[in-house]
């Protein structure tokens, strides 16, 4: 009788360790899964309808780089002039650049004509079109070639900042 009850306490004992034993090991990660969740968190991705950010940028204290949006297709740049000017867009004499060292090309422009037919213009928004800015830009520049046909007065935008956007 006493082995008897040995044996069933053995039995008891080692059902209760091999049942302890599996509950209390954690399962397995896999490191893979975990890399690719934080390196999804952490890069911006930009949705088919716009996305934007005010800048408030200024170009001698008369043209003003008020605002970007971005979307998966493109990058739309809104100006204005802050004193009464004729305007017009060097489509080809315009650098948009990031700070990766990509150069994006001029889709189109809309509130304003291109060179040479200038625009009389106060206060009031226009728009540039190129392609879409990367995801992971921190930065840009708006650069008219001093040297392109009908330049008169170029515009310079240099590192506009991206990391502060709040985009909406």
């Amino acid at each position: 009788m006493l082995g008897k009850n040995i044996v069933q306490y053995i039995l008891i004992f080692v059902c209760m360790f091999s049942f302890l034993y599996s509950c209390s090991t954690e399962p397995v990660k896999d490191s893979a899964v975990d890399s690719v969740e934080t390196i999804s968190s952490t890069k911006r991705a930009w949705n088919p309808a716009p996305q934007c950010c005010e800048l408030h940028s200024e170009f001698l204290g008369v043209v003003v780089l008020s605002k970007v949006c971005v979307s998966e297709t493109e990058t739309q740049l809104e100006l204005f002039t802050k004193e009464s000017k004729k305007v017009c867009v060097l489509k080809e004499g315009m650098v948009f650049r990031d700070d990766l060292g990509t150069a994006y090309s001029f889709l189109k422009s809309e509130g304003v004509g291109l060179c040479p037919k200038r625009t009389q213009m106060k206060n009031t928004p226009f728009t540039l079109h190129f392609q879409s800015i990367s995801s992971e830009a921190k930065s840009f520049d708006l650069i008219e070639d001093k040297n392109a046909k009908h330049a008169n007065k170029p515009w310079i935008f240099e590192k506009v900042d991206l990391t502060q956007c709040v985009w909406k």
